[in-house]
């Protein structure tokens, strides 16, 4: 009977426990799995893009570089030098006969590694073309540029009370009222009906402003010429 007891308690003990047991795996949470390894990506290159344009060049960025071409001379190619006027001469190509010059008052200049050359009457271009020709024998093939900086073998005076007087540097001939509206125009007080132009030393034409601005008499809008003297009292 004891015995009977004892393994009914010891059946009852083991049955508990695998109860227990049983229990205990179906609430444990199942373990986590770590989730499969993503493949590497390769690095990101971050150097710039070249931009992409179907714009046409730019013309002035595919001009000879600057230096090679010496820029022409700003007076019209017609105009003949003198004596006082003030010029550049460049070389293509060749510096070493760059150089700046005043002509003088015998017309001639003394060119670099040249000698004398003769400047006045000439046009730049025909002053061009006697560099070249000097140089001949210097250089296989001289290509000069005479620039004109300065003029001032060429004037107009204007003298008088009535307009603001002093000499004019004469590039290209000008009219007489593109002259005094340069130099301000005439003052209040101004003589208007009587202005002179004098030419050679001799009274060439007397004007009337008033038939010079109506524009009813262009003939009174006379070309001024090297050395005409403008008077207004």
């Amino acid at each position: 009977m004891t015995r009977s007891l004892l393994f009914e308690s010891v059946m009852l003990v083991v049955g508990i426990a695998v109860s227990g047991c049983a229990a205990h795996s179906q609430t444990a949470p199942a373990p986590q799995t770590a989730p499969p390894a993503q493949p590497q990506q390769p690095p990101v290159s971050l150097s710039p893009a070249m931009p992409v344009t179907d714009a046409p060049a730019d013309p002035a960025k595919l001009a000879e570089p600057a230096g090679t071409k010496p820029p022409g001379a700003p007076v019209p190619d017609t105009f003949v030098l003198g004596a006082e006027d003030q010029i550049t001469i460049t070389m293509w190509d060749e510096p070493k006969f760059d150089g700046s010059y005043t002509i003088r008052p015998d017309g001639k200049i003394m060119v670099k590694l040249i000698g004398e050359i003769q400047a006045a009457g000439l046009t730049p271009m025909q002053l061009q073309e006697a560099i070249d020709k000097a140089t001949s024998v210097l250089i296989k093939t001289p290509r000069s540029t005479v620039n004109v900086v300065g003029v001032h073998s060429k004037h107009v005076y204007f003298d008088g009370d009535g307009i603001s007087d002093g000499a004019m540097d004469l590039v290209i001939p000008i009219h007489l009222l593109e002259g005094i509206s340069a130099r301000g125009g005439l003052k209040d007080f101004a003589d208007k009906k009587r202005i002179k132009i004098l030419r050679d030393g001799k009274l060439f034409k007397t004007v009337n402003y008033k038939d010079l601005i109506s524009g009813k008499h262009p003939e009174f809008n006379i070309l001024l010429m090297d050395n005409d003297h403008v008077i207004v009292n």
